[in-house]
């Protein structure tokens, strides 16, 4: 079981819950009760944030899940980002790549009425691995500003005014304003 994020909905807090083991993996609670589930358990979701993707002031539920998709009928990783309307879960987006093999993904801080940012990890052809600054479009997101790259790269996590992260064998601290 992955630790539990809380998401709001009409001034009210829930728990995000994804449990790996049951048969639908994404869960909302409410005062020990579950309010929701989606996914299917043989999505095999390996990541999960809480981000405001579209800048409304609701957040969104993103979940890291491995699968086949209409475009790509292998098992690869990808993102799915679900909205909550305080009843049930529902899709928002369910794409197929980031444009590249997807590693890992985090969001950057929270402004109030702007969308936040969507880093990646991507593996490039050439085997490096690139981070990619992305923003929403109204269905999915494009990449834009800076890329960067190293040979290895992992461990991303949003802190203040940087993106952290592990590459080429040490801690890196990449400013906002130097990917976007």
């Amino acid at each position: 079981m992955w630790p539990s994020l809380a998401i709001q909905h009409e001034g009210r807090t829930y728990e995000v819950r994804l449990d790996q083991k049951a048969g639908h993996p994404l869960q909302v609670w409410r005062d020990g009760h579950k309010i929701a589930e989606a996914l299917q358990h043989a999505y095999n979701p390996w990541s999960l944030q809480i981000a405001d993707v579209d800048g409304d002031d609701i957040d969104e539920i993103a979940v890291g899940v491995t699968k086949s998709t209409h475009n790509l009928h292998f098992p690869h990783r990808t993102l799915f980002i679900m909205r909550f309307d305080g009843h049930e879960i529902r899709r928002k987006w369910t794409g197929s790549t980031m444009g590249r093999p997807l590693l890992e993904f985090c969001f950057s801080p929270k402004q109030k009425g702007k969308s936040q940012y969507l880093f990646t990890l991507e593996k490039r052809l050439d085997g490096r691995i690139a981070l990619s600054a992305n923003s929403w479009t109204g269905f999915g997101s494009h990449k834009v500003g800076h890329q960067l790259d190293w040979k290895v790269a992992s461990g991303m996590s949003a802190k203040g005014d940087s993106l952290l992260l592990q590459a080429n064998g040490r801690s890196i601290a990449v400013p906002w304003k130097k990917l976007i």
